[in-house]
């Protein structure tokens, strides 16, 4: 469930204030109608994901085609709810939760499903790709308006403003800004809720399903402007349901719901939906840190603090848990840079520690050369997109001048390492270097990049960035949460940019 820390306009009033003036603002404050709640800058600690720039829109035609969609947030399988008997799985569903139906799929086939989501300067877009075995239509006729959530169906739920009301019932204003949006697996739909949605090829949304072999595709196509205009940066309330009617039971009864975050309708319980990906500005500092694994005062003064975990992070969800708590998984970063090189600083917290898996090389005798597996162990990945290609996959250093080296650079724990682009000179500790020391809650990596391998000479240069933290908990599986983009996906990674003095002239 979200949580919202204190409104500093509220802390900061004086006790003076009359007792009826503070009872009426904690009456609105508990109703959810200040528009105080909205807040566009801010991850709930509930589950995000981002929405990617689509440089084409896709034809809203209910076939995903993946050409369309291929630049959209949730590809590579980092997007998708499934039932999954996992007994370390939260309820039994992988990347969600059950909906307002109680009952559980039999299995994947049952009911699951795949979410992509991209944006342009007009519209949000969003494909929902259902696995479903038995598909029924029998409440409501195709191409009509009505309760759809009765049939097979697909429903979008946004909050413009991230309100965070209780529910969409109680909220006005701007927290009431969005609504559902719910299409059938015939086509019929439906918008209650929504703020004057106007649906249908020229409307304010539009929606349309396609049956395929294995279940049915949908795809929506809703206004920016009747979200509130949310810009790049921005983050909104947002989930998406998906109902099952298996036939079994009299018209009208749903025999399942699985739902990406909360319960339909509830604004405070939906997850963070991020208008484009993270960015991170890097302070240039005088005296550089000494990457020794121990974040020192002062080596990282000015520093933003940037924190994930499955929360407020991207989750692998076909890796091992995608509903860890913090303190299984949490950690922070920052980014300082000098005249010669990167600094990267990263507190993992972390209550266990393994490396079964690059042990297990070691014992048969492989090195470095041999490539460690260490995302499939405790580890940090630091991954550039120097030439801000934003690749459709990962790097490619043909492209690069000679002795510029993009990719991901990999240690562990136990400050064993891999760098997946190897060239001459290309190892730990010369073009690189990371040190990990662990410690009562977890480890710390500091990371020092040389801007020579980085082909940076100036400052307020912005580059490709992304951070990612495997977490080894399960034998032959393990959990995988990213900053703001998805591993070896450069149109996906966040932006760093290295900052300019600002100290003044001589």
């Amino acid at each position: 469930m979200k949580t919202h820390s204190s409104n500093p306009h509220l802390n900061q009033r004086r006790w003076s204030q009359t007792i009826g003036r503070l009872s009426v603002i904690l009456w609105l404050a508990a109703s959810g109608v200040l528009a105080l709640h909205a807040d566009r800058a801010t991850l709930d600690p509930t589950v995000t994901q981002v929405a990617r720039r689509l440089p084409v829109p896709p034809t809203i035609d209910g076939v995903v085609n993946a050409a369309e969609w291929e630049r959209a947030g949730g590809n590579a399988d980092y997007w998708q709810v499934t039932p999954d008997t996992n007994s370390w799985v939260s309820g039994g569903i992988r990347g969600g939760v059950v909906g307002d139906v109680p009952e559980l799929p039999a299995n994947a086939d049952d009911l699951s499903f795949r979410i992509l989501v991209g944006y342009d300067d007009e519209y949000l877009y969003i494909a929902v790709k259902v696995t479903d075995d038995v598909i029924s239509t029998d409440t409501v006729a195709a191409g009509t308006v009505g309760f759809v959530s009765e049939d097979d169906s697909a429903e979008v739920y946004v909050d413009g403003y991230n309100g965070n009301a209780a529910t969409w019932r109680s909220a006005t204003g701007d927290d009431k800004v969005g609504g559902q949006y719910a299409i059938s697996a015939n086509n019929a739909y439906l918008d209650l809720g929504a703020l004057d949605p106007s649906y249908g090829p020229d409307g304010n949304w539009y929606a349309l399903t396609a049956l395929t072999a294995t279940g049915y595709e949908a795809e929506f196509r809703i206004s920016l402007a009747t979200l509130g205009n949310p810009q790049p940066g921005d983050i909104i309330g947002f989930s998406v349901g998906v109902n099952d009617d298996d036939a079994t039971e009299t018209p009208g009864i749903r025999n399942h719901q699985l739902i990406w975050s909360g319960v339909p309708n509830s604004p405070t319980n939906y997850g963070n939906l991020r208008i484009g990906p993270a960015a991170y500005t890097a302070t240039k500092v005088t005296t550089a840190p000494i990457p020794d694994g121990i974040i020192n005062p002062g080596e990282y003064a000015g520093a933003e603090e940037a924190h994930v975990n499955a929360q407020v992070g991207v989750v692998y969800v076909p890796g091992g848990d995608d509903d860890l708590p913090l303190t299984d998984l949490d950690y922070k970063f920052q980014v300082v840079h000098d005249d010669n090189a990167v600094y990267v600083a990263v507190s993992v917290t972390d209550d266990v520690l393994s490396m079964d898996s690059v042990a297990a090389q070691i014992a048969l005798g492989q090195t470095h050369d041999d490539v460690f597996h260490t995302w499939e162990d405790d580890s940090v990945e630091i991954f550039f997109d120097l030439d801000n290609s934003k690749n459709l996959g990962g790097s490619d250093n043909s492209v690069l001048p000679p002795g510029v080296v993009e990719g991901q650079y990999t240690l562990t724990p136990f400050n064993e390492y891999i760098f997946d682009a190897p060239g001459p000179g290309v190892i730990n500790g010369l073009q690189w270097f990371g040190k990990a020391v662990t410690n009562a809650t977890g480890y710390v990596i500091e990371f020092k990049f040389l801007k020579t391998t980085l082909g940076i000479t100036n400052d307020n240069v912005s580059v490709g960035f992304h951070v990612a933290v495997n977490d080894d908990d399960v034998v032959g599986d393990y959990s995988h949460i990213g900053w703001t983009g998805q591993a070896h996906q450069e149109h996906t990674y966040g932006t760093l940019t290295l900052a300019g003095s600002t100290a003044p002239p001589p």
